[in-house]
C-alpha cells in the first residue's frame, strides 16, 4: 500500500513539468485562451489514461491556474476582469474532470477485462490439462501442482473425501483440519483481502471433497468467480478419476469373481467324492459290526462329521454360486428363539476357543424371512467373528426389536476394522490388507450377508472400536412379525 502511494506522489510531481512544458509551448505560440485550453486538454487526457483520475485532476487544476495567469486578462495575475473568462475556466475544469473520470473508468474496465481474459485462458489450459491427467494414478497431487503453476498461487490444498486423502502444493501452508472442515461443514469461505478462498467440491448436489486456495499479496490474485471455476474443474477431475477407478475395479472384480467361482465350484465338487466315500465306509462299518463301544463311538463320530462336512461343502458351493440377481428369498414364518438355539448348537462344534452368548429380546416372536438363508447369514457372521476375535474371547449373538425392524448383531472382542475398510469388506472376494495372515477365507461370506439383507430390503453394516471390539449388524426391514401362540 505504501509503495502505491509513493508511486502516485511521484506521478503528481511529474505532472507539474508536463503542464509547464505545455504552457511554454502555448505561450510561445501566442495562443489564445480558447486554443490554449485545447492544448492543455490533450496531455491531461494522456495522464488520465496512463496514470489515473487523481493525477489528471491535479494536472487540470495546475492547467486552470496557468490559463488564468498566462492567457486571460489581465495577464500575469490570478484575476480575471471578464466574467465570461470565469465561466470558460470553470467549464474547462468541469469538462476535464468528467473526461478524466471517464478515461479512468475505461482504463479500469480494460484492466479488468485483461485480467479476466488471462484467467479464462488459464482456466482453459487447466481444463485441457485435466483431460491429459493419468487416470490410473491418484490425480490429486498432479491437480494441485497444475493449479499452483497456472494461477501463481502460494498454496493449494485438496481434500478427496472418497479416498480420505489430502494433497497440497505450493510454498505456503493451509492446515489439513481447515480444509477438511470445509467439506464437513459444507460451507464456502472468502477472504479476498488475504487472497484466500475455500470451496466445497460438488458434483450436482453431492459433495465429494474440498479445496483451499491461497494467493500472495504481492502478486495479482484470483477472484471469487475464478475460485468457483477452479473448484468446478477440480470436482470434475476427481469425479472422472473416481469413475475410471470404479470401472476398473468392477472389471477386475468381475474377472476375479469368474475365476474364483470356477475354482470354488471345482473344489466343492472335488470334495464331494471323498466325503461320499468316507460316509459310505463309515456306514458300512456300522452295518457290518459287531464293533466295540469305543470303535462304535469313533465310527459314529466319523459318520456324523462326514455328514456335517458334506453339508458345509454344499453351503460353500451354494454361496459361491449366489449372485445378486440370482438370490431369491422364499419367505416363511421363522421363530427367533429356536433359530438362535439351532445356530448355537451347530457352532458349538467349531467354536471350541470361544463361548457363544445368546441375547434375544424377541424370543417369543416370529419373523417372516427365508429361514435357510437367514441361518446361513448368521452362521457366516459368527464364523467371521470367531476368526478375528482374541483367543478365548466370547462372541455375542443378539436379536432385538426396534419399531418394525428386527436387528441381529454379532459382537467379538479383539478385532478392529478401519473406517475406510468398513464398506469394502462387503464386496465379493474382498479381503482387508493383512487379513489373509490372520485367518483363512475366500471373501464371499460377508458379500453373501449383504446380498441376503438386500433381498429382504434390509441393511448390514459394521461398527468397530479398538477398545470395545467389532459389531456386525443385520437389520431386516421388510419382515412380518407376530406373536407365537
Amino acid at each position: 500500500m505504501a509503495g502505491s502511494w509513493t508511486k502516485r506522489l511521484l506521478r503528481v510531481l511529474a505532472s507539474a513539468p508536463i503542464v509547464a512544458l505545455v504552457t511554454v509551448i502555448a505561450y510561445g505560440a501566442h495562443a489564445k485562451s480558447f486554443v490554449a485550453g485545447f492544448i492543455y486538454l490533450f496531455p491531461i487526457m494522456l495522464i488520465a489514461f496512463g496514470w489515473g483520475f487523481i493525477e489528471a485532476s491535479i494536472a487540470s487544476v495546475l492547467a486552470v491556474g496557468c490559463l488564468d495567469y498566462f492567457f486571460t486578462e489581465p495577464l500575469f495575475h490570478f484575476y480575471m476582469s471578464d466574467p465570461q473568462d470565469w465561466i470558460a475556466l470553470i467549464s474547462f475544469e468541469a469538462i476535464v474532470l468528467v473526461v478524466s473520470r471517464l478515461a479512468d473508468r475505461l482504463k479500469r474496465h480494460a484492466t479488468e477485462a485483461g485480467k479476466q481474459r488471462e484467467q479464462v485462458e488459464k482456466l482453459y489450459l487447466m481444463s485441457r490439462d485435466i483431460l491429459l491427467l493419468n487416470r490410473r494414478a491418484a490425480v490429486g497431487a498432479e491437480l494441485v501442482r497444475r493449479i499452483v503453476e497456472a494461477f501463481d498461487l502460494d498454496a493449494v490444498s485438496l481434500w478427496d473425501a472418497r479416498e480420505a486423502r489430502l494433497d497440497t502444493a505450493g510454498t505456503g501452508f493451509i492446515p489439513e483440519d481447515e480444509v477438511r472442515a470445509i467439506y464437513f461443514h459444507q460451507r464456502h469461505g472468502d477472504e479476498a483481502v488475504n487472497s484466500r478462498f475455500k470451496r466445497v467440491l460438488l458434483v450436482g448436489s453431492r459433495a465429494i471433497g474440498a479445496i483451499g486456495l491461497a494467493g500472495a499479496s504481492d502478486r495479482p490474485f484470483i477472484d471469487a468467480h475464478t475460485a468457483d471455476a477452479i473448484a468446478s474443474l477440480a470436482a470434475l477431475a476427481l469425479e472422472r478419476s473416481h469413475s475410471f477407478k470404479a470401472e476398473s475395479e468392477a472389471e477386475a472384480s468381475r474377472q476375479s469373481e469368474q475365476l474364483r467361482s470356477a475354482v470354488l465350484d471345482g473344489l466343492a465338487h472335488a470334495f464331494k467324492t471323498p466325503l461320499a466315500t468316507i460316509q459310505g465306509a463309515s456306514s458300512g462299518l456300522l452295518e457290518i459290526g459287531p464293533l466295540g463301544p469305543v470303535q462304535n463311538e469313533l465310527v459314529t463320530l466319523i459318520n456324523q462329521e462326514a455328514l456335517r462336512l458334506s453339508d458345509l461343502t454344499t453351503q460353500a458351493l451354494r454361496t459361491a454360486k449366489i449372485d445378486g440377481d440370482q438370490l431369491t428369498a422364499n419367505k416363511e414364518e421363522v421363530r427367533v428363539q429356536p433359530l438362535l438355539e439351532d445356530i448355537s448348537e451347530q457352532c458349538s462344534h467349531h467354536l471350541s476357543r470361544h463361548q457363544l452368548h445368546l441375547r434375544s429380546e424377541i424370543s417369543n416372536k416370529s419373523i417372516w424371512v427365508d429361514g435357510r438363508l437367514l441361518k446361513l447369514a448368521l452362521l457366516e457372521l459368527v464364523d467371521n467373528a470367531s476368526k478375528y476375535a482374541d483367543p478365548q474371547a466370547p462372541i455375542t449373538l443378539r436379536a432385538s426389536l426396534t419399531g418394525a425392524d428386527v436387528t441381529f448383531s454379532v459382537r467379538n472382542e479383539g478385532s478392529y476394522i478401519a473406517p475406510e475398510e468398513r464398506l469394502r469388506i462387503f464386496r465379493r472376494f474382498y479381503r482387508s490388507p493383512g487379513s489373509q495372515y490372520r485367518a483363512p477365507g475366500t471373501g464371499i461370506g460377508l458379500s453373501f450377508v449383504k446380498q441376503f439383507a438386500e433381498a429382504h430390503s434390509g441393511n448390514v453394516w459394521v461398527e468397530s472400536d479398538c477398545e470395545s471390539g467389532t459389531i456386525f449388524f443385520l437389520t431386516l426391514s421388510a419382515c412380518r412379525q407376530g406373536d407365537s401362540d
